[in-house]
This record gives structure tokens, C-alpha cells and sequence, in this order.
């Protein structure tokens, strides 16, 4: 049964890349849909370099469904990373802040009020912090803030990879947190690399999106993000997109 999902991906996959090669990578696959990283494009580029990426997307037919993942160390730090999204013509932003921080919480919903966006809290894992109170690692640090924040423009944006590394199992982060998820990273982990292509390691992609297609509601494409070699980069989204492909087909 072919269920009702797109499949994107994360701009940090091709770190090594200009935004320019970027788009003429993704010009050879069946990839159509973005999330972009600030490091590609972002509010602090002048004014020419906004606009020619912008007109360099939209010509090669590429949609940026959503912008991040953002990091937010003051409240201050918010309302220019959503008014940028809401510029790039983005869905959602992913975001990253300390769990304990409802004032970035409270600030992050008034604009995503503001800017009719949806915002997804992103977990992380010990690969990227060494202190993981500072960040969201678990499915208590997610449900305790969207537990006091029941908006329904506030959600999680689900990164299975890092998830995994903390051993929480995908089973349990999607009925637990169910239609909060407004976002997914599909990531995987494995015997040879702890951040892997969807579907080379521990990560069960059918399941997972049955999971997803039973439990969740989610409108933002299924976004396919590592952080390989470059040299490995083309190779691994082809056959990631077969992978995730495959899975949404339910093929066996």
C-alpha cells in the first residue's frame, strides 16, 4: 500500500558543497523537496546572495519545505531564523535549545503564530553534544515541553539516527509523541558509521513508516539526512531514495 508521504532531504548532507552544487546534484535525482541548513543559506547572507539562491532553487524546480536545524542560545535569536523560513518559503523550522528553556519556547510559538509556520523540536545525541542536558535526547525532554505547550503549531521534528544512538527505540518515540510529530530526519546508525544513509543499520525503514502512517500525521516530506564523506555523498542518497522510496511503496 503506497501511503501519502514525500520524500526530501537535508541540505547538511551535502556539507562539502556549495549551495549552487547543491542544486545540480539534486537536478540528478527523483528529489525535489529541501530542508535547508543555515550553513547554505541564511538571514546574515547580503541581500544578492539571498536572491540569486532563491532564483537558482525555484529554477530547478526544488522546494524548500522547511529551514534549520537552528541553534537558539537567547530569545533574541528566534524571530530572525523563523522570519527567514517564512521568506524561503519553508513549511517548518527544525530548532535546538536547551529543554528548561520555556522562554525560547514561548517566543518560538508567538512567531510561528506570527509567521503561520510550524516549529519541530529537534532531538540530538551524544554524537554532536557532550552535554545533553543542553539539548533535546529523550522523549521525557520532548514531552515535557510540548506537555506545557499544547499548541498546535509547536511539534517534534523526529531524527530517528540520533534517537537511535540513545538507544530509544522508534517504536516508542512515535506512539508516545503520535501527532506532535510534524517533521522526520531519517537518519540510521550502524556497525560502520554511527551516522548512516536510512536503511544501512539499525533503522527498520517499512516499520517506521507504517509507525508513521498509523500514529502520526505528518505533512512535511520524509527528510533523508547523513553526514558521509563527500566522495560517498551521490552514491548514498541514490540508494537512500530507493530505500525510502521502497518503504513508502510498502514493497517488500
Amino acid at each position: 500500500m503506497d501511503r501519502d508521504f514525500a520524500v526530501g532531504v537535508q541540505s547538511v548532507v551535502f556539507q562539502d558543497y556549495s549551495l549552487a552544487g547543491l542544486v545540480d546534484e539534486l537536478g540528478e535525482t527523483g528529489i525535489r523537496h529541501l530542508e535547508l541548513w543555515d550553513r547554505h543559506l541564511s538571514a546574515d547572507d547580503d541581500e544578492k546572495t539571498i536572491a540569486d539562491a532563491l532564483t537558482a532553487i525555484d529554477d530547478a524546480g526544488i522546494d524548500v519545505s522547511g529551514y534549520g536545524v537552528v541553534d537558539i542560545d537567547d530569545v533574541g535569536q528566534a524571530r530572525p531564523h523563523v522570519a527567514f523560513a517564512d521568506r524561503l518559503g519553508a513549511d517548518y523550522v527544525t530548532v535546538n535549545y536547551p529543554p528548561d528553556r520555556d522562554d525560547v519556547t514561548e517566543a518560538l510559538i508567538d512567531l510561528a503564530e506570527e509567521y503561520k509556520i510550524d516549529v519541530g523540536i529537534h532531538n540530538y545525541s551524544s554524537v554532536h553534544h557532550d552535554d545533553l542536558s543542553q539539548v533535546f535526547s529523550s522523549i521525557a525532554d520532548v514531552r515535557g515541553v510540548l506537555d506545557r505547550y499544547d499548541h498546535p503549531r509547536l511539534g517534534v521534528c523526529v531524527d530517528t539516527g540520533h534517537f537511535l544512538v540513545e538507544d530509544v527505540a522508534p517504536d516508542d518515540v512515535i506512539r508516545d509523541l503520535g501527532e506532535r510529530i510534524n517533521s522526520v530526519h531519517l537518519k540510521d546508525t550502524s556497525a560502520a558509521e554511527i551516522e548512516d544513509l536510512p536503511g544501512a543499520g539499525r533503522l527498520d525503514l517499512p516499520h517506521l513508516v507504517g509507525l508513521l502512517d498509523d500514529h502520526a500525521d505528518v505533512d512535511a516530506p520524509l527528510v533523508i539526512e547523513y553526514e558521509l564523506p563527500e566522495d560517498r555523498v551521490m552514491e548514498a542518497l541514490e540508494t537512500a531514495e530507493k530505500n525510502v522510496r521502497k518503504a513508502i511503496a510498502g514493497d517488500d
